[in-house]
């Protein structure tokens, strides 16, 4: 069974948080230079510290990370390997609600398909600096297939991101 819901009711959405960069820090400021084309991380060291206000912004494992602002959205999945970190103002950041029925991995796949992005980026065309707004995230609608059918499609991804990485070698 398929059920159709707006992401406002499958994840909470916040912005990421603007901070000043210090040396020497314990937390890694998350921005969007700090991602490949890939989505992948290409972490910097950490370059804040970490306060009672970098406290409340901190990702758990499973956090998704919007790349709003620009003319490049992507999204990626947080991971706790990547050591303690806070996303910046370029993200909004989701929280999935329920994660018996819906899997990061899953809306990651949904937020990076390219048929999603080019529907956010006709909704802000014309824009100087286009972004993204927590209200046009939310509203966006989506299928939310059962839980087996959502590891199905995170697997064909992964081996299909397999395939791409092979015949760049070739």
């Amino acid at each position: 069974m398929i059920i159709r819901r707006g992401i406002k009711e499958i994840a909470d959405i916040q912005t990421g948080v603007y901070l000043k960069e210090t040396p020497d820090g314990e937390v890694h400021y998350l921005q969007v230079k700090d991602f490949g084309k890939d989505a992948l991380p290409v972490l910097s060291p950490p370059s804040s510290d970490l306060n009672d206000r970098v406290l409340k912004y901190l990702l758990s494992d499973g956090n998704l990370l919007f790349a709003a602002k620009g003319f490049f959205n992507f999204c990626a999945v947080y991971r706790e390997e990547w050591g303690k970190a806070v996303a910046s103002s370029s993200f909004l950041v989701l929280k999935i609600k329920d994660k018996a029925n819906v899997l990061p991995e899953y809306l990651n796949w949904i937020l990076n398909r390219e048929d999603v992005c080019a529907c956010f980026q006709r909704e802000t065309a014309g824009s100087v600096m286009p972004s993204i707004t927590k209200a046009m995230l939310g509203e966006y609608e989506m299928d939310v297939p059962t839980m087996d059918v959502q590891h199905k499609i995170i697997a064909i991804a992964e081996l299909q991101k397999r395939e791409q990485v092979l015949n760049k070698g070739i």
